[in-house]
């Protein structure tokens, strides 16, 4: 098993960089680059979506990793509104999984008072009850990956993009775009991530979740320089359209181990991160579904797994960029 820091700490950068990258993303002025792209970004950035069709793809290929049997994706498409930023959204979403030899097929929908999963030609129902717990449990906890949330937090994302240039997209859902482009500070993103981790609000909301918020230092600068070297390319692309909202945020990063660290056979690899809305302010008319057995049923089937959350609540607005 891989335990080295070096690893430890760029799985950190390279996870949360993903996940804020959703939550907020912009230009800074102190960034260079052009300003008419700073501002459409500044504008975006304050705009929410509150409904759309999403399309997001993930691809990553570790390098020398033979375990894995090829890259890991994951895609994941349907409509999805929230009104509310705190409330729980309402979703039609199919997801696919592929990696290590495996591939998952699913869907999950998500109305007003229940959920479903439909998986294997069966679908399952989470119930009334348990999905309001799951519901007022997630709207209570804190949106700590919002951009307010982070902002409180002393986390400003909109600094991340750095030569941020601009010109003519391409056609999304029919509308037309303007493309943001530009490099991703590293070094603020690094210091930025061990920010949120030494934060207690954000560590009691993951830990919450049931996810592992792992004990680490705070980077030195040998630890910065060490990780600068091993990202090889971390470049960001935003889709604007002419009512400002973000129609698609495209993050692109290689990275290559850098010799002496022990990190068994890896060599570097890859990942991609495609989120694209192809329509927004669509007010999907999401129906549940007729025939569902128990979800006990389903979790049955792995053994139990899951801990009775069925389906895992989003943390946050799901807002653009």
């Amino acid at each position: 098993m891989i335990r080295t820091r070096f690893l430890t700490l760029l799985a950190i950068v390279a996870s949360l960089t993903l996940a804020l990258t959703v939550a907020a993303c912009g230009a800074g002025e102190n960034g260079g680059g052009s300003q008419e792209a700073s501002d459409l970004l500044d504008k975006a950035f304050k705009k929410t979506v509150t409904s759309g069709d999403l399309d997001l793809n993930v691809d990553a290929a570790l390098d020398g990793v033979e375990d894995l049997k090829g890259p890991l994706k994951l895609s994941i498409t349907g409509p999805y509104a929230q009104d509310d930023p705190k409330a729980f959204p309402v979703l039609d979403w199919d997801i696919k999984a592929e990696g290590g030899g495996m591939k998952l097929e699913a869907g999950v929908i998500v109305t007003e008072d229940n959920a479903f999963v439909e998986y294997n030609g069966e679908t399952y129902e989470v119930g009334t009850e348990l999905f309001t717990q799951l519901k007022e449990q997630q709207e209570s906890q804190q949106q700590a990956f919002t951009p307010q949330g982070l902002k409180a937090l002393g986390i400003d994302a909109t600094d991340w993009l750095t030569n941020a240039e601009l010109e003519d997209g391409e056609e999304i859902g029919g509308d037309a775009t303007q493309l943001v482009t530009g490099d991703v500070d590293v070094e603020r993103v690094i210091k930025d991530v061990f920010k949120l981790l030494q934060s207690p609000a954000v560590r009691q909301q993951l830990e919450s979740q049931g996810q592992t918020v792992p004990e680490i230092d705070e980077p030195s600068e040998a630890d910065i320089k060490k990780i600068e070297d091993a990202i090889d390319k971390l470049e960001l692309e935003v889709n604007v359209d002419e009512d400002d909202y973000v129609r698609r945020t495209f993050l692109d990063a290689d990275f290559t181990v850098p010799e002496g660290e022990d990190v068994g056979t890896l060599k570097g690899g890859s990942i991609s991160f495609d989120y694209t809305l192809n329509d927004v302010g669509n007010k999907p008319d999401i129906q549940a579904p007729t025939g569902a057995k128990p979800i006990q049923e389903l979790l049955g089937q792995f053994g139990g797994l899951g801990g009775g959350s069925a389906v895992p609540p989003p943390s946050g607005q799901l807002e653009t960029p």
